[in-house]
């Protein structure tokens, strides 16, 4: 059965009580996706043996998978609903996971960035819309927040709670992604169960690959400036993210041997002591 057609079988199935904070849900768990893996970057470098370029790489590949989804499918749950588009995204991250989860060289990881880029961008546009539309009024304002604060929330449970089960519990490169996979699967349960707010859901066949890529003219100058903040915050946290990790590993890692002076300048220090028997 495809997706679409599985999504509606459930059409009243789920309450409003829980819609707006499951699809926020859906948001941080997605977004938590792209975070788990940055304090696990040092143990995969150790592991397969590739260099810092590669490490690097395999987090700038994320993109390829993110641009793809909003330059071509960013309107796709306008066509086909929102509960089927969440349930794609969905599905496209339990597979990202699984594909970690039993990686074994870079490639794996490679092709886990990028369906974790694609899932997340078909996702979070498509919960942002749902949530606007499940808010009394179709309050995008209010909308935008809760959107914006649960991605935020779920970039740093991701990497909180992968360092803490890497740190502390076995199975490093494995533990996170099987609680991850759980996370995943309950909020696509309720997904599942979420009323849908398209009225009149059209089919598969109407969507179009064709890239997106415009500003309305009356709003171009005013665009510029955000999106020139946005793109420089950004990449300022992209490499934080992709280079962090290594940096303080071999910080902490470095063995701290006092120098000869030190040790010369504590020796006068204390004469006495150092004579005495």
């Amino acid at each position: 059965m495809a997706i679409r057609d599985f999504a509606h079988t459930h059409e009243g199935a789920g309450g409003d009580a829980l819609a707006i904070p499951t699809v926020a849900a859906m948001i941080a768990v997605l977004f938590a996706g792209s975070t788990v893996l940055t304090p696990l970057y040092i143990v995969y470098k150790q592991q397969f043996g590739f260099s810092q370029i590669t490490l690097t790489l395999i987090y700038a590949v994320y993109v390829v998978g993110n641009l793809a989804a909003l330059l071509m499918l960013g309107s796709v749950s306008d066509i086909v609903g929102r509960r089927p588009a969440s349930l794609a995204a969905m599905l496209v991250a339990i597979v990202s996971a699984l594909v970690f989860l039993f990686a074994v060289n870079v490639v794996s990881l490679d092709v886990a960035r990028i369906l974790s880029g694609l899932g997340i961008g078909v996702g979070a546009g498509t919960g942002t819309a749902w949530i606007a539309e499940l808010l009394p009024g179709a309050d995008k304002s209010r909308a935008s927040v809760i959107a914006t604060s649960t991605n935020f929330l779920g970039l740093g449970l991701g990497a909180l709670i992968s360092g803490f089960l890497a740190e502390y519990e076995p199975w490093p490169l494995r533990l996170i992604f099987i609680v991850y996979l759980a996370a995943l699967v309950v909020v696509t349960i309720l997904v599942w169960r979420t009323r849908e707010t398209v009225s009149k859901p059209g089919g598969l066949g109407r969507i179009s690959l064709r890239p997106r890529l415009s500003v309305p003219e009356e709003i171009r100058a005013r665009f510029v400036a955000p999106a020139v903040t946005g793109f420089g915050a950004m990449a300022l946290v992209g490499f934080y993210a992709a280079l962090a990790p290594s940096i303080l590993a071999q910080q902490l890692l470095r063995p701290t041997m006092p120098s000869p002076a030190r040790c010369s300048s504590s020796w006068r220090s204390s004469p006495r002591s150092a004579l005495s028997f």
